[in-house]
């Protein structure tokens, strides 16, 4: 498996932890967990999966956390400006 889906997984949780309001930032993490299902529906678990599915949910994680990082701080300097 490439690198590309986990970069995927790490922008998507960017992208929602920067611009999703609330506890929507978190909503990424559906989708490791939804591809994680229709492979085990298809071929059955082992641990190669699972593993895949701890980093994809990891990576997913930090992208959310760094975004809502990022929003924060955009915010604060607003915040100063307007004062």
């Amino acid at each position: 498996m490439g690198i590309t889906a986990y970069v995927l997984f790490f922008i998507a949780g960017l992208g929602f932890g920067y611009a999703a309001p609330g506890k929507w930032k978190w909503l990424p993490l559906v989708f490791p967990l939804a591809l994680f299902a229709g492979a085990a529906l298809q071929g059955g678990i082992d641990a190669a999966i699972v593993v895949r599915l701890i980093v994809a949910l990891l990576l997913t994680a930090a992208g959310v956390v760094l975004g809502a990082i990022l929003d924060s701080r955009g915010r604060g300097s607003e915040q100063a400006r307007y004062a």
